[in-house]
């Protein structure tokens, strides 16, 4: 005997035809044990019926193939197509039959019998669908992301799916968007999609933008294809837009900040630690990430040769060679320490989005953008063309700014104080 839960109540009926509130079912043993392990299988295929009846014709047609794969496994068979079955093994296709009338029920569902006999058609899920199975295919490409980073990595992401079902998406009579099958996706789809993009970029958006959208529906689509041995061709292969962005972030020139950016007062209204950030960032040229993510022990400014370190700390550097420790000297030692003595980063930890959002704006709005075009990251360009210009070895440059530094490497470059003295030639 065993009640039917309350969200499955009204559904389930007896032989009368009118709901009941419990079940009875028979399981032919005489044995504890048995009767145990039979009662088991018997609760997992009951509620996988009820919930097939609970879902009902008003879920779409990819949760009703779901379901009702699920109903088969739960009867301790495979879901196979009709066609599949009538073609195949006569006794499987008499055993399924027969299974369906073998007491165990008091009225067998719709769906259980489509289950059983392969009637439910197999459905792909929609692009949408299949950008959530990316995540749990991939989920070992991340293991080294903290949270804000994950959520940073889906961003763009979930923005191409959502702008590609914004140009292409099938709406309802109302209006609705209505998911397809990714099996109806066309190539001519795609082309639409390219097409729309090709008209934002000669309106003024950036072909680097474009190319990230195509380039994120194909991994997405073909990994996914891949890794569920879905035989599809890929819509979104080869969508490239050719040609190179005209702007590019340019760096401050050393004048600039010298008399602009560090005259007395300049940062006045922007709040403490979104200038200190900003002021770390002109002697070291390091990403503002670096600093907003690092916990208070990579402030090492009591150190005989004060520095900051780099490290994942429970983050994914954006390569191995990002790992580093970057002397402190002169204005962004004083920022450096500013901000030990705060406690270290708060207000931006882990948003180095809203600090480059706060900063680039302070800059816009208090006339301290060089160009249009000069941003917050600017700075870190201007570190590599003043070490570039004072003939810092190629090495010793690497290091510092965390590239990746392409010919054998003998020793350790200098290490820190190697670092100090390239620094030194153009700190302010």
């Amino acid at each position: 005997m065993k009640r039917v839960p309350k969200r499955y109540q009204g559904l389930v009926v007896g032989v009368t035809g009118k709901p009941v509130v419990q079940v009875r079912q028979a399981l032919y043993t005489d044995s504890k044990l048995e009767a145990q392990s039979k009662a088991s299988q018997v609760e997992a295929a009951r509620l996988a019926e009820w919930e097939a009846l609970r879902l009902g014709d008003s879920e779409s047609a990819r949760k009703n193939y779901l379901t009702a794969r699920k109903l088969a496994e739960a009867r301790g068979l495979s879901y196979k197509p009709i066609d599949d079955l009538a073609a195949g093994d006569i006794v499987d296709l008499v055993n399924r039959v027969l299974s369906l009338a073998d007491g165990r029920s008091l009225t067998e569902p719709a769906a259980v019998t489509k289950a059983i006999l392969g009637a439910a058609p197999e459905t792909l899920p929609t692009l949408s669908e299949i950008l959530e199975d990316y995540y749990s295919l991939t989920r070992t490409r991340h293991l080294q992301k903290s949270d804000a980073q994950k959520h940073r990595w889906k961003l763009p992401r979930e923005r191409a799916v959502r702008n590609f079902l914004k140009v292409t998406g099938r709406k309802n009579g109302q209006g609705e968007p209505v998911g397809v099958p990714v099996d109806e996706i066309t190539r001519a789809d795609a082309l639409k999609f390219r097409k729309w993009w090709s008209a934002r970029v000669e309106g003024g958006m950036k072909i680097e933008s474009a190319n990230k959208d195509f380039g994120h529906l194909s991994e997405i689509y073909g990994t996914w294809a891949e890794l569920t041995e879905t035989e599809i061709s890929n819509p979104f292969a080869k969508l490239r837009l050719e040609g190179r962005d005209e702007r590019s972030v340019p760096p401050f020139t050393r004048d600039w900040i010298a008399n602009k950016i560090l005259a007395p007062g300049a940062f006045s209204r922007l709040n403490d630690e979104a200038r200190d950030v900003f002021l770390m960032m002109i002697n070291t040229g390091l990403r503002p990430s670096e600093i907003t993510d690092a916990p208070l022990e990579d402030f090492e400014t009591s150190n005989n040769i004060p520095f900051f370190r780099v490290a994942a700390h429970g983050r994914e550097l954006k390569v191995a060679h990002t790992s580093r420790e970057i002397p402190l000297l002169g204005v962004s030692l004083e920022a450096a320490r500013r901000i030990g003595h705060r406690g270290g980063i708060c207000r931006y930890r882990h948003k180095a989005g809203a600090w480059s959002a706060a900063v680039n704006k302070y800059l816009s709005n208090n006339h301290l953008k060089e160009s249009p075009l000069h941003v917050a990251y600017s700075l870190r360009h201007y570190v590599e063309n003043a070490l570039l210009a004072a003939e810092v070895d190629d090495r010793v440059r690497a290091d510092i700014l965390g590239h990746k530094y392409n010919r054998p490497r003998y020793g350790d470059g200098g290490a820190l104080e190697g670092r100090r003295l390239a620094l030194e030639k153009i700190a302010l």
